[in-house]
């Protein structure tokens, strides 16, 4: 006599595989979307930091621009710049006769809420002259 049914061992053994498979699979996925909203995040604040610095090189004075809302575009972030010298240059190379100083333009951005520094970006940049042949 052939038998068609399954033990109640076989079947608490296959629904436990499944659970398995079930919780690795949720598993994988909550990884997968945590990933890419921690991609997403990276992505949008070098997005502003990048619109903010393209906007900055616009203007060759060292006072730093007000950026307008549409440039940076931001309720949970805002925009810090200002210029340093720059770092690991002997003075020999920046101090020669009709070159143009090399400063750092420096763009924080901070959360608004706690006020941390979330993210940096350093360019090096050159000041060039102005009208009358002389350097900014």
């Amino acid at each position: 006599m052939v038998k068609n049914t399954f033990t109640l061992v076989e079947v608490v053994v296959a629904m436990a595989v499944f659970a398995l498979a079930l919780g690795g699979f949720f598993a994988l996925s909550q990884s997968a979307v945590n990933r890419v909203d921690k991609a997403y995040s990276s992505w949008e604040r070098m997005h502003l930091l990048s619109q903010a610095a393209e906007y900055c090189l616009l203007f060759t004075s060292e006072e730093p621009p007000e950026i307008p809302p549409e440039i940076f575009e931001s309720t949970i972030y805002d925009i810090e710049i200002y210029y340093e010298d720059v770092e690991d240059l002997s003075e020999e190379l920046n101090d020669l006769e009709g070159q143009a100083p090399l400063r750092t333009l420096v763009l924080n951005l901070i959360d608004v809420n706690s006020r941390e520094i979330v993210d940096t970006l350093k360019i090096d940049r050159i000041h060039y002259a102005d009208e009358a042949g002389e350097f900014e």
